[in-house]
């Protein structure tokens, strides 16, 4: 798979969810979907050097369609709970595990995007990133994007599907 362009998709996959992606000035987030495969887009306007697509720098990382509910558990029940409520260990801020195949992995961030926001990183080991020479991909997501701008519930569609 190559970078994908949202604005001129093969026919094989749809958009199933895109917003202004909150925490990130002037970044698009796009969710994008195959018969296997869900694909987090990232846009940012291409302010110099070489842009991905036409105007736009992308950012791509793509996991199992059957992972999303991983994702999600990891998230509300690893992260968001308390050692005590049964989530992660006090001081543990990574969870990593084979999921589907693949080798994923989230990391607690505690200052991203725009200063000082709070969110996740979302990181699969078991596919090559699309525009650097790194052997994995990463996405970040803020608490507010998940939130306020309702991407957890989009990503609780997907499940259903």
């Amino acid at each position: 798979m190559n970078l994908l362009n949202p604005f001129n998709l093969e026919s094989h996959y749809s958009i199933f969810f895109s917003a202004d992606h909150i925490g990130f000035d002037d970044e698009k987030l796009f969710i994008v979907l195959d018969s296997k495969n869900t694909i987090f887009l990232g846009l940012t306007p291409a302010k110099f050097g070489n842009p991905d697509i036409p105007n736009y720098y992308v950012y791509q990382l793509e996991i199992p369609k059957e992972s999303i509910k991983w994702l999600i558990d990891c998230i509300e029940k690893k992260f968001w709970l308390s050692a005590a409520q049964g989530g992660l260990p006090k001081g543990q801020y990574s969870y990593k595990e084979d999921v589907d195949g693949e080798t994923l992995a989230l990391y607690r961030e505690m200052n991203m995007g725009a200063k000082g926001q709070k969110g996740f990183r979302f990181t699969n080991f078991s596919r090559p990133n699309r525009k650097r020479d790194k052997k994995f991909q990463d996405f970040f997501v803020t608490d507010n994007m998940l939130i306020e701008g309702g991407l957890l519930d989009e990503l609780k569609k997907i499940i259903s599907l």
